[in-house]
C-alpha cells in the first residue's frame, strides 16, 4: 500500500503541493528521457531510457494521476524540444498517461488482496515475455540477426539485448509465480502492476506505428501490421530493461523516501 505520510499529503487540499509534486516528476520524466542510449533503427529514433521507470514509480509511491500526468507532461516535452512529430507527440502523451493510470490502477486494486492469485498471473505474464524473447532470439538466428521487411527489402537490425532482457525477465517473473510464497507480498505486486501496464505501452506503440503507416505512409494494412512489428524489438528491449530496474530499486527507493517524509 501507498506509505501512510504519502497518502496523507496527497489527500490534502494543499494544490500548490500538488502543482510542485507533479513539476518535479515531470523533470525528472524528462531528465530520464534525455539521458538516453540511441538504438539503431530504420524506423523512427528509438533509445534506451529511464522515462518509463520514473513514471511507473511515481504511480506507485503517489498514484496513477500524478505518475501519469508527470510522464505524459516530461516525456511529451522532450519529445517537442527534440523536434519530433505531432504525432509522436500525442503519442507519448496518451501511452505515458495510460501507464501511470494503468500501474496506479492495478497496484492499488491487488495490493488490498492479499490472498490474491498473483502467481498465476506472474506466471502468464513472464510466458508471454519468454515467447516473445525465444521468438525474437529464433528469427534473429535465421535472418543473421535481422528481421527483413517482405515489402522493401530493408533489414531491421535484432540487437543481442532485445531478447535477452526479455526471456530474463520472463524467466524471472516466471519464477516469481512459482515461488511466490517467499517473495514479499509488496514487489509481487509492482511487478504485476509494471508488467500489465508495460504490455499495454508496448501495445500502444505498436498500433501507433501501424496507423501512423496506414494514414501517412501510404502503406496497406499488412505492410503497416509488418513496419508496427518491426518496431516492437526496440520497444521491447526499453521496456524489459525498465521492469528489470524497477524491481531492484522499488522498494529501496520507497524506504528511503519514507525516512525523508518523517524526518
Amino acid at each position: 500500500m501507498q506509505n501512510n505520510n504519502t497518502k496523507v499529503l496527497l489527500k490534502t487540499n494543499n494544490l500548490v503541493y500538488k502543482i510542485a509534486l507533479v513539476g518535479i516528476l515531470s523533470a525528472l520524466s524528462y531528465i530520464g528521457t534525455f539521458i538516453h542510449i540511441p538504438i539503431p533503427s530504420l524506423l523512427g529514433r528509438p533509445m534506451i531510457h529511464l522515462g518509463n521507470l520514473v513514471v511507473i514509480i511515481s504511480a506507485l509511491i503517489f498514484n496513477g494521476f500524478i505518475g501519469g500526468l508527470s510522464g505524459a507532461i516530461g516525456m511529451g516535452l522532450y519529445d517537442f524540444i527534440g523536434g519530433y512529430d505531432l504525432w509522436s507527440i500525442t503519442r507519448t502523451i496518451v501511452l505515458k498517461l495510460l501507464m501511470g493510470l494503468i500501474v496506479g490502477f492495478v497496484y492499488q486494486t491487488l495490493i488490498k488482496k492479499e490472498k490474491a492469485r498473483l502467481n498465476i498471473i506472474m506466471f502468464i505474464l513472464g510466458s508471454i515475455l519468454l515467447i516473445v524473447g525465444i521468438t525474437f532470439l529464433i528469427v534473429s538466428f535465421q535472418n543473421g540477426g535481422n528481421i527483413v521487411d517482405q515489402f522493401t527489402n530493408k533489414k531491421e537490425a535484432i540487437h543481442w539485448p532485445v531478447y535477452t532482457f526479455s526471456i530474463v525477465n520472463g524467466v524471472f517473473l516466471i519464477i516469481l509465480g512459482i515461488i511466490n510464497h517467499k517473495i514479499p507480498f509488496k514487489l509481487q505486486v509492482v511487478s504485476t502492476a509494471a508488467t500489465i501496464a508495460i504490455m499495454v505501452n508496448i501495445m500502444g506503440e505498436f498500433i501507433y506505428k501501424v496507423l501512423k503507416q496506414l494514414i501517412l505512409g501510404g502503406s496497406g494494412f499488412v505492410a503497416s501490421v509488418y513496419t508496427g512489428f518491426l518496431s516492437l524489438p526496440a520497444t521491447l528491449l526499453n521496456a524489459t530493461i525498465t521492469l528489470g530496474i524497477l524491481l531492484l530499486i522499488f522498494i529501496p527507493i520507497e524506504n528511503a523516501l519514507s525516512k525523508v517524509i518523517n524526518r
